[in-house]
C-alpha cells in the first residue's frame, strides 16, 4: 500500500534486479474465534514468540486506545475513495471495513482505514493478522506499516513501509513488499498464491537481519536488512501497523465492479509477538532411545490411541497407549513411536495423530528443554505442541510455550 504515485519504473526495475541480495461481503461473517494461543503458525526454529500487543476485536467498537482512524481524501496513488470512520466497524468478533459506492467530497467510493500511530509501534517483532478478503475487481485491501518517522518529517519514502498483505482484484495472488530511499525509491517485493477470500493468517518475522513473508505459517520472501545493506537502515526503527481498503489506483487499476459494493475487509485479530532465542536453541538433551511418558500440565498422559483416533492427553495411568520411544530422526530432531506407529504434527492444521508408519518432516520434532523440569515439542511447522488440558484432540499450531505446551516424562 504505497505512501504516494511510483516514478521512475525503469530505474525502478534495474534496481529491483540488482538487489535480489535484500533477499485486505456484506455482512461480518466468522470462523470459530482463536484464542491467543491459537492456530498461529510459522514459528522459525530455534526461536520463542511472546505476545506483547493484540487487538482480538471482540468489543462492539473500535478500541480507540489501540487504533486511530484516517479520513479524507488522503491523494494518493490516483485512489478513488474517501475514508471515513463510517466505514469502520467491530463486530461479529471481527474489524469490518467496508468500501461502498458512494460519492463523498467529490470521491466516488467510500471506504475505512485505521493505523496505530501514536498508540502502539514496534521495532522488530512477529507482527500477524488473520483475515479475510473481499476479492473484488478495483478493491486493494492491504495489512500494512509505516516507519514511525514519517510523523517527524523523513516522509516517504524515507520511513520505510513494510507491506505484510496486499491483494489487488479478484486473483489469488497475495503480495509481500518492503519500500525504502536508497539514493531513489527502492522496493523489493515478492508473492504467493493463496484463497484470499477464505480467511488465513498473513505475518512477517522481522529481526535486525532480514524480513520474512508468511501465509499459514509457510514462508514465500525474504529481504535482506542486515547491516542497512543497500540503504535498508528504515528497517532499523519502530513502526507502526495500517489496516484498510483502498478503491481503484495504480495498483488495481480503475476498472471497478460497483456490482460488487459494499464489500467488506473481516479481520479475526491482529497480534505482535517480541522474538527471542528459544532458552536452548531448540537442542535440548533428549532421552534418545528411552520409552517415556508424556504427562500434560494437567496431570493426565498422553495416549497415541493404538493410532485409530486423533492423539489426547486425558490417560489418569499409564498403560501401552501411553508409552513413546524416543527416537533419533537425525538433524538434531527426534520420533516418538508408539505401538510401531509415529507421532505426526498434521502440519498444524488438524488434530495430532499416531499412526504413521515411517518418519517423514510432520514426524519430527524439536525436543525443547524448558529449563524448568519441563519440556515441549516444536513441530517442522515452527509450532508447539499443546496437549489441549486435555478437553480436545491434542495439536500442534501454537507460536508460544504456555502451560499446556510443557510436558513432563
Amino acid at each position: 500500500m504505497k505512501k504516494q504515485t511510483f516514478s521512475g519504473l525503469m530505474s525502478l526495475l534495474l534496481l529491483a534486479a540488482a538487489i535480489t541480495s535484500c533477499t485486505k461481503d456484506n455482512q461480518a461473517e466468522k470462523a470459530p474465534k482463536l484464542s491467543v494461543n491459537d492456530k498461529t503458525q510459522g514459528a522459525v526454529a530455534a526461536k520463542a514468540y511472546n505476545l506483547v500487543w493484540s487487538d482480538e476485536f471482540d468489543g462492539t467498537s473500535l478500541n480507540t486506545n489501540k487504533w486511530g482512524y484516517e479520513n479524507g481524501n488522503l491523494g494518493v496513488n490516483n485512489e478513488k475513495q474517501f475514508y471515513q470512520t463510517e466505514n469502520v466497524a467491530v463486530n461479529g468478533g471481527n474489524l469490518v471495513i467496508t468500501a461502498r459506492k458512494q460519492t463523498v467530497q467529490g470521491q466516488p467510493y467510500t471506504s475505512g482505514r485505521i493505523n496505530s500511530n501514536g498508540k502502539f509501534s514496534t521495532k522488530y517483532g512477529r507482527i500477524e493478522a488473520r483475515i479475510k478478503l473481499p476479492g473484488v475487481q478495483g478493491l486493494w485491501p492491504a495489512f500494512w506499516m509505516l516507519g514511525n518517522s514519517i510523523s517527524t518529517g523523513a516522509g516517504w519514502p524515507a520511513c520505510g513501509e513494510i507491506d505484510i498483505m496486499e491483494h489487488v482484484n479478484t486473483g489469488n495472488t497475495v503480495l509481500g513488499t518492503i519500500h525504502w530511499f536508497n539514493t531513489v525509491y527502492s522496493y523489493y517485493g515478492g508473492n504467493t498464491q493463496t484463497t484470499p477470500t477464505n480467511y488465513h493468517v498473513y505475518a512477517v518475522d522481522w529481526d535486525a537481519s532480514s524480513i520474512r513473508w508468511f501465509v499459514d505459517g509457510v514462508q514465500f520472501h525474504e529481504a535482506n536488512i542486515l547491516n542497512n545493506i543497500n540503504g535498508t537502515e528504515e528497517f532499523h526503527a519502530p513502526f507502526f501497523i495500517l489496516l484498510n481498503i483502498a478503491v481503484g489506483g495504480n495498483l488495481p487499476g480503475n476498472n471497478i465492479n460497483d456490482a460488487a459494493l459494499p464489500a467488506t475487509m473481516l479481520v479475526d485479530y491482529v497480534r505482535v509477538y517480541s522474538i527471542t532465542d528459544s532458552p536452548d536453541g531448540g537442542n535440548g538433551t533428549a532421552p534418545i532411545g528411552s520409552t517415556i511418558s508424556l504427562r500434560g500440565n494437567n496431570g493426565s498422559f498422553v495416549s497415541g490411541e493404538n493410532g485409530v483416533q486423533p492423539v489426547i492427553c486425558n490417560r489418569p495411568t499409564v498403560q501401552a497407549w501411553e508409552q513413546f520411544t524416543v527416537v533419533d530422526a537425525g538433524g538434531g530432531k527426534v520420533a516418538l513411536q508408539s505401538m510401531g506407529k509415529y507421532l505426526s504434527s498434521e502440519n498444524g492444521v488438524q488434530a495430532m495423530t499416531c499412526n504413521r508408519p515411517t518418519i517423514q518432516d510432520w514426524e519430527k520434532f524439536d525436543w525443547i528443554d524448558n529449563g524448568d523440569g519441563t519440556f515441549s515439542l516444536r513441530g517442522n511447522n515452527g509450532a508447539y505442541v499443546s496437549s489441549e488440558d486435555g478437553l480436545q484432540p491434542m495439536t500442534c499450531n501454537r507460536p508460544t510455550i504456555q502451560g499446556w505446551e510443557k510436558f513432563t516424562r
